[in-house]
């Protein structure tokens, strides 16, 4: 029973985290977007290797806040693998929705496949980084 609530608490953690760093970028994207409005084109491939670069990052700034899991479970990390970015990928496409509905301008990482890519590089760095 304790492995489950470890479990089910750090996969909660790693969601929470991802999709406060997640949310965090977006807010700063959007105040550095705003200025360049006029201009809706956005290259996919610059904006992929960008998600991969900011989950890269936003994953060793999390390590070096908080280095050390609050449930260690080193069984059932590689799960984080894949779930985390899947909830957090949903999440994204979910804020894109909410925005397009409310007419309010959307940028790249407001999607599935940009927020499961920043989400699974900073799961990524953080497995890693507990690794070792």
């Amino acid at each position: 029973m304790e492995i489950i609530i470890d479990f089910i608490l750090g996969f909660l953690w790693e969601v929470f985290a991802n999709l406060l760093f997640e949310f965090l970028v977006e807010l700063g994207l959007r105040s550095i977007v705003e200025p360049f409005r006029k201009s809706d084109q956005r290259h996919p491939v610059i904006a992929f290797i960008g998600c991969i670069v900011l989950g890269t990052g936003a994953g060793f700034l999390s390590t070096a806040i908080l280095p050390d899991q609050f449930f260690h479970t080193k069984h059932l990390q590689g799960y984080s693998l894949l779930f985390v970015p899947l909830f957090c990928g949903a999440s994204m496409a979910g804020l894109r929705r909410l925005r397009e509905r409310q007419e309010k301008q959307v940028v790249f990482i407001d999607s599935f496949v940009y927020g499961y890519t920043f989400a699974f590089f900073m799961s990524l760095v953080r497995y890693y980084n507990q690794a070792w």
